[in-house]
């Protein structure tokens, strides 16, 4: 109310008597007791956890000391919050003076600092990371319903799927989007599926923003792929095109999710022999996915031959490897990565993320195996090393299913009635998908789904966070799907065959 309002100022006697009644109960006193373990969360727990975020804010003693000797030496927490509200224009140090350069690489670089596990035990968790848990389980409820997806296959056109979804939590995104007059159907579609993106990217770097120690480790490892995969693809459309149209076509496509505030820079470099190492010394080398990249470079520079060079080596072995192949290596080193990480942080996040991540290693193994039939890859000499080294070192498969997939010393597995056959009499997560060629695909999905949602189960732990980011990359795939398939006209049959490929999120 105004403060006219509460003083009653230029009121009737019935209004006074409303503000009167609302003043007394507004210090209404509730009695006791509170209730117990069983209710808590339902009742009190968002606030008891916003109320422990707000105690990460308070001053430390080390920087009540860098105040009182009047230097700002910002800490990583107040680097990462400064990092991310920069404007794009002063992370690429645009128009900056040289102290502000060294400013911004600084904030940068802290950005991006490792912290190294554990996590800590149950009596600090709540004051470190309750408040994001507490966050990231409350966007959970955000994701479609089966009932929704059913909504929004039954449209008809663009604009009434627009209308469906403003009814979700994409409905304050969404309806800033109009159409332009005489736009084609798919811009206008694309423009629809952007909306999607930014309202996930905003709640993702909500919770960037905000982590602090392990857990701004944790969430920036998720960035990393999207990352290695922006990187790969601008490199590879140096070394193919002389066009700088292609390029900065394949930059405007790059994955925002992933983005490097200079990545802007990879357009300046020219196609020449030393590309890659003059990009690795200049570029990559800062990047925090760089180590991914030597790991994966590091044993072609390391011959016997000591007259190599490095500069050609590198431009054969990457115009030699395709690309679908190097950014696999990547995605695998980093998987491992995390797998090392999780089980570094230790406690119910290595629970939870142990299982999520060698299901996620063993999907990519089988994934990568099926891929394979049909290509180069699949050629028998080539089973027992250079496809066995796209499988990730950990899972239910590793080692003997690896061993199995690859051959011992032999040919491995060439076709999937093979593979089908292999794993019949197994008792793994994913034998009886492989059982049904026609719908593996789709199966697979709905295993991935719900895998993912059980990284919601337990408390106190980091896995809800990656589970979150799968299951949303699984519902924008949706989107898009959806999308796509509305826009363009197409009869009854062939939509519903497009939407089977549909996979609801938290369906009983």
């Amino acid at each position: 109310m105004s403060k006219a309002d509460q003083k009653g100022e230029g009121l009737s006697e019935e209004a006074k008597r409303k503000a009167e009644y609302f003043e007394h109960m507004s210090y209404y006193r509730f009695n006791g007791p509170a209730g117990g373990l069983s209710t808590w969360n339902m009742e009190y727990g968002y606030l008891e956890a916003r109320v422990r975020g707000f105690r990460s804010g308070f001053l430390t003693g080390a920087e009540y000391k860098q105040l009182m000797q009047e230097e700002v030496k910002w800490n990583s927490r107040l680097a990462r919050r400064r990092y991310l509200t920069m404007s794009k224009a002063d992370q690429k140090g645009e128009g900056l003076s040289e102290e502000a350069k060294r400013k911004a690489e600084y904030f940068e670089h802290m950005s991006y600092y490792r912290f190294n596990g554990p996590a800590g035990g149950l009596s600090t968790w709540n004051m470190e990371y309750g408040y994001l848990e507490a966050r990231v389980r409350g966007f959970r409820s955000g994701f479609l319903t089966g009932a929704e997806y059913k909504q929004l296959m039954q449209c008809n056109s663009l604009d009434e799927l627009k209308l469906a979804l403003t009814d979700t939590d994409y409905g304050q995104w969404i309806t800033t989007v109009s159409r332009g007059v005489d736009e084609k159907m798919d811009i206008y579609s694309k423009k629809l599926m952007d909306a999607c993106q930014k309202k996930f990217l905003s709640e993702f770097e909500y919770l960037r923003m905000n982590a602090t120690g392990i857990l701004q480790t944790f969430l920036d490892m998720i960035t990393y792929g999207p990352m290695i995969n922006n990187f790969c693809k601008l490199i590879i459309a140096i070394q193919k095109t002389d066009e700088p149209q292609e390029v900065v076509k394949a930059l405007k496509n790059a994955d925002p999710l992933g983005a490097y505030p200079h990545l802007n820079s990879i357009v300046a470099f020219d196609k020449q022999d030393d590309l890659l190492t003059d990009l690795f010394d200049t570029l990559l080398v800062d990047t925090p996915v760089s180590k991914y990249f030597w790991q994966y470079f590091l044993p072609e520079l390391n011959g016997d031959d000591e007259k190599k060079d490095d500069a050609g080596a590198l431009k054969k072995f990457t115009l030699e490897v395709e690309l679908d192949v190097m950014m696999n290596m990547l995605q695998k080193y980093l998987l491992e990565d995390m797998y090392n990480y999780s089980r570094e942080i230790g406690g119910e996040t290595w629970a939870i993320m142990k299982e999520l991540l060698e299901f996620e290693a063993d999907r990519r193994t089988v994934n990568v195996t099926v891929n394979s039939f049909g290509t180069p890859l699949n050629e028998p000499d080539r089973h027992d090393y250079e496809r066995k080294m796209l499988y990730p070192n950990f899972g239910e498969l590793y080692p003997d299913g690896h061993s199995l997939l690859a051959g011992y010393g032999k040919p491995g597995i060439s076709d999937f009635a093979t593979m089908g056959n292999e794993f019949k009499s197994k008792t793994l997560r994913f034998a009886p998908l492989l059982q049904d060629e026609e719908n593996f695909v789709y199966a697979m999905r709905q295993e991935e789904a719900k895998v993912f949602a059980k990284g919601f189960d337990s408390q106190s732990h980091f896995g809800c966070f990656y589970a979150y980011y799968k299951l949303k990359m699984i519902e924008l795939r949706n989107l898009k799907l959806i999308f796509d398939t509305i826009s363009q006209p197409r009869d009854i049959e062939t939509r519903r065959g497009l939407f089977k490929s549909v996979t609801p999120i938290f369906e009983d």
